[in-house]
Parts: structure tokens; C-alpha cells; sequence
């Protein structure tokens, strides 16, 4: 009797096997349709318009096919039918790996009205939690959503910015060294890829006044938090194209390097973390404020320093997430070294990959100029540095303020490049949906979004293609850090990056060592961007020669 059950399973078992594999590939088919059905059937989207012109499912698949392996040219007919439309017009553009497999792509005119609106009507946190897929990008949903984070960064990296700079110089120019001028050979040159060479400075130098000091300067500390950056955005983005029954299955493997780089970060970070909870705990026992250890290099600060320091005892966010756990309603869970450790990643990657992306664009856009221009462009900046330096604060906050050419060079190159074809993406939470001014409604569930490279590449509002001093010719003098329908890098309304100042002072204090301790080789050719669907990063392969100046 068992043989027989034994061989009777056996003859099923191919039959079971082709059978769940079959049905995996129709469940996960429907899960790629699912847009389409639902944009080509629902009475909610008629009434928009497609950016393929034609309503219907078949319209809808080619659209959602060039949007996967032929973006680019995609999205140039997205820019013209958006530009050239009326401001009444919203378009419904195929996204396949956002939650609803397209969105709503909003006129410039509209942006501020739905971007203003209650967190619960039209909602940012709702819309990261679908993107970021954070149960398997890092160790849940809390890690992302929590609003620590904007009130931490808005206190240490805008309140408290101007008295950190000196230590983050301190950073870039131990990480400069390391990078760059240990390459420099025989000849006087260093051939660098800039993508990485990029990565690590910026990762260090923002590390220490944000893990801070030993780990900023620990090597495989530095390195993996790097990497959880440069790639978290990627791997949540491929994520996204998996249905929802098999992520359990596929995305533990998908993401096993996130998870690798949260594990190393911890191993290196659990200690100081505990060693900080100490005296955290032992402080309000007494009932004071905890006098946390300051992230000042004892070898290189002089006691006046170290007293400025202590003026804001936790001056490293690092302690500052401690503490605002330890704070939390939920602190049983929040205050626990692992969490505090993902959160830290976390907010390395929200600065980081911004400031990677920037950077490196912003090399390749000024070494590719014009043959002249590339040369007057880089004596103006030299000339802008030294002139600002004689005032007696260099490298300070105040001192990068003043930067107005480089300043100007950041925003277009940022105008011009920015990180994605869309942004501020939020969605639709309100019951029943909402209706903008105009008498357009979006129905609730529905995400909506700006196409940022389409307004950022309008001729009609930045006319001339690329100019790198477009801002200081402007009567206005707009700066990098200002924010318009015009110019949304760094988003708008209440969702607006808190950050922004710090990657303006990171930027160009990068910039600014590299102006006065190398010169650029020109190339004739700007490197190409690389597309990963609606990404559009710097080419990360590319490098460039630098020359050290004998000064």
C-alpha cells in the first residue's frame, strides 16, 4: 500500500511541479496586467490623458514595455506631450515597478496644491512605504516612516550646521588623501573613478558628524555604509517589480547584500551605541541631561575646540537618534541597538545617494564644457575661493554661502540632471479622492507625481541649454537650496528635503579642495548617464585624470 501511494506521488510530483511553476507565471503575469486592466477599464482614469495617446490595455503594455528598456526615448515624448499640453491636462504614464504600475504626472501649475494638502489627504510617508519595500531593504516599515528623522536632521544638519563644519572639513581632508592623493603617481597624476571615489569621500566626510567619531574613520564601516547607499534605491526598485506572494520568497535573496552591510555596520556600531546608552541611562536616573561624547578628534583639537563641542553634547546624529529613541513612546522597540543601527543606514542613504549622485554629475558637467569656457569657468571658481578665503574664514558655513558662482554651477548642474525623470510622488489617502482647483479629481489610491526632468529641461523656462552661471545672471540670484516648481531636486511644500544645506556645504567643499589641489583634464565628451528605468545616475565606470598643482 505505501509503495504504491509512494509511486503514485512520484508520477504527480512532475505534474505539481509544472503546475505551481505555471501558476506562479499567471499570478505573476496578472500581476504585471493588473495596471493595465485597471487604467484601461476603471471608470477612475478615463478622463486623463495617456501619454501614448491611445486609451486601452495593448496602449497601455507598449507603454509600460518602453518605459522598462527604452525610457530615454520615452520619456523625451513624455517631456514634449507634458510641455506642449494645457494646464488642465494631467498625464497617466505607465511606472511598472511603483504599487499601482503607473502614475498621475501633475501639471507645474498644480504641484503646490496637492503638495500642501494633510499628510492623511495626499500622503509622502504612505508613498515611501510602497517605494522603499523596507521589509526586506531594512527591518521594516518603523525604520523609514518614523518621523525622527526630519526633526533630527532639520536640528543637526541645518540648526546646528554652522558649527560642524569644521569638523567635516576635517573629514574631507583625511578622505582626500586616501582617495585621491594616494593615487597621484610619478607624474603628478591620478586617474580616479569618480562614481567611487565619490562615494567614499562624501560617506566619510557626512559620517562624522552623522555616526561620528571613531566610527567615520573605521574603514569597513565607512565602506558598508557606502555601499548600503549607493544601492538601496536600486535594489527597492527592482523589488518592486516582484508580486506580493512571492517576496517572501525572492526578496530575502534579492536584498541579502542590504542586509549583509546593516550586519557588518552593526558589528562596529553595537558597542558605541550600548557605551552611549550607559550614560544615557544613568543620567536620567540622576535626573540631568546625558553628557554624551563629543566627535572631536583629540589629536587634532585644541581645548577650545573640544569646549565649543560641548556646548551640544550629542553633536553627531548618531546620539541624537539614541536619545530621540530613548524619548519615543514606543522606546521599548525604538531603543534597541539593531533598530538605531538600521536607522542610521537609512539616513546615510537619504543624504548620501543624493550627494553622490550630485557630485558626480556636477564633475562630469564641468569638465565636459566648452574648450574656453571650461578654462574661464574654473579661473572664476579660483578666483571666487581665494577672494572669499582672504576674509579669514574659509571652509566655514558662512564662507560657502558666499560662493555665488559655485553655487550657480551646483543648482544647473542639479537642474539638468536630476536624480530621476519623476518626483514628488505622494498618494492619494483621501476617501473618495481629491479634487484640485481646476475640477480635476484623482480618485483615493491613486499616486501622483512630477515629471522634474520634463519642467527642469522646459526651454521655455531655462532657455540656452546648459549654463553653468545661469543664477548669478538671474536678477533673483536663486541659490541651490531654494526651492520652486521651477527647480524640484530637492522637493517642495512641507515634504521638502531638510538636508539640502548640509549637501550644498558638502558639495561644495568637496568641490573647492579639488579646485585648489588639482587641475581637471577636460574631456571632449560628457559622459553618459545610466538609465535604470526612470534613475538616471552618472555613468559609474567612468574616469577622469587630475593633475596636482604645484602651489
Amino acid at each position: 500500500m505505501e509503495v504504491g501511494f509512494t509511486d503514485g506521488l512520484r508520477a504527480l510530483l512532475p505534474r505539481i511541479i509544472l503546475y505551481t511553476i505555471l501558476g506562479t507565471l499567471v499570478a505573476w503575469l496578472y500581476h504585471l496586467m493588473r495596471p493595465a486592466l485597471e487604467a484601461a477599464l476603471s471608470r477612475d482614469y478615463r478622463n486623463f490623458s495617456w501619454v501614448s495617446g491611445e486609451r486601452g490595455v495593448g496602449s497601455f503594455l507598449k507603454s509600460t514595455w518602453d518605459v522598462a528598456f527604452k525610457s530615454k526615448e520615452l520619456f523625451a515624448e513624455v517631456h514634449s506631450k507634458i510641455l506642449g499640453a494645457n494646464h488642465d491636462n494631467i498625464h497617466l504614464v505607465p511606472i511598472p515597478h511603483c504599487s499601482t504600475g503607473f502614475m498621475l504626472m501633475v501639471p507645474k501649475q498644480l504641484l503646490n496644491e496637492y503638495v500642501r494638502q494633510p499628510e492623511n489627504d495626499i500622503s509622502l510617508k504612505r508613498y515611501t512605504l510602497q517605494a522603499l519595500v523596507p521589509d526586506y531593504t531594512t527591518l521594516g516599515g518603523h525604520i523609514v516612516a518614523h518621523p525622527v528623522y526630519r526633526s533630527v536632521v532639520h536640528k543637526e544638519l541645518y540648526q546646528k550646521l554652522a558649527d560642524k563644519m569644521g569638523m567635516v572639513n576635517e573629514e574631507m581632508t583625511a578622505a582626500l588623501d586616501d582617495a585621491v592623493a594616494s593615487k597621484v603617481g610619478v607624474n603628478g597624476e591620478a586617474k580616479i573613478n569618480m562614481w567611487d571615489t565619490s562615494n567614499r569621500i562624501l560617506s566619510r566626510s557626512a559620517n562624522r558628524i552623522i555616526s561620528g567619531y571613531p566610527l567615520c574613520d573605521n574603514q569597513e564601516y565607512g565602506d558598508v555604509t557606502a555601499q548600503y547607499a549607493a544601492t538601496f534605491f536600486a535594489s527597492a526598485l527592482y523589488a518592486r517589480f516582484i508580486p506580493p506572494f512571492l517576496r517572501p520568497l525572492l526578496l530575502p535573496l534579492l536584498c541579502r547584500p542590504l542586509m549583509r552591510c546593516i550586519k557588518t555596520a552593526a558589528k562596529h556600531a553595537t558597542p558605541i551605541i550600548k557605551e552611549r546608552m550607559v550614560i544615557i541611562d544613568a543620567a536620567e536616573q540622576k535626573g540631568i541631561e546625558p553628557e554624551l561624547p563629543v566627535s572631536t578628534k583629540k589629536s587634532t583639537s585644541t581645548i577650545e575646540d573640544i569646549q565649543v563641542d560641548r556646548k551640544y553634547f550629542q553633536n553627531d546624529m548618531l546620539s541624537a537618534i539614541i536619545v530621540a529613541a530613548k524619548k519615543d513612546n514606543n522606546s521599548e522597540a525604538e531603543y534597541d541597538p539593531m533598530v538605531i543601527v538600521a536607522r542610521m543606514m537609512v539616513l546615510n542613504f537619504v543624504q548620501s545617494y543624493t550627494n553622490l549622485v550630485t557630485m558626480t554629475n556636477l564633475v562630469f558637467d564641468l569638465i565636459s564644457l566648452p574648450e574656453g569656457d571650461f578654462e574661464t569657468m574654473v579661473a572664476d571658481l579660483r578666483a571666487e575661493i581665494k577672494r572669499e578665503m582672504d576674509k579669514g574664514d574659509g571652509f566655514s558655513h558662512n564662507f560657502f554661502q558666499r560662493l555665488d558662482l559655485m553655487d550657480s554651477l551646483i543648482r544647473e548642474s542639479m537642474r539638468y540632471n536630476p536624480i530621476g525623470e519623476t518626483g514628488l510622488e505622494r498618494a492619494v489617502e483621501k476617501k473618495g479622492g481629491f479634487t484640485f482647483s481646476n475640477g480635476v479629481h484623482v480618485p483615493q489610491g491613486a499616486l501622483l507625481a512630477a515629471p522634474i526632468k520634463a519642467y527642469q529641461r522646459d526651454e521655455a523656462a531655462y532657455p540656452g541649454g546648459f549654463n553653468p552661471r545661469r543664477s548669478i545672471e538671474n536678477p533673483e540670484h536663486p541659490k541651490m537650496t531654494d526651492i520652486s516648481p521651477d527647480f524640484l531636486n530637492f522637493g517642495l511644500g512641507r515634504g521638502a528635503c531638510p538636508g539640502r544645506f548640509f549637501t550644498s556645504n558638502l558639495i561644495k567643499l568637496t568641490l573647492t579642495h579639488l579646485l585648489l589641489d588639482y587641475d581637471f583634464v577636460r574631456l571632449e565628451k560628457r559622459p553618459e548617464n545610466v538609465r535604470k528605468v526612470t534613475l538616471d545616475e552618472p555613468c559609474g565606470r567612468h574616469f577622469i585624470t587630475l593633475k596636482k598643482r604645484d602651489v
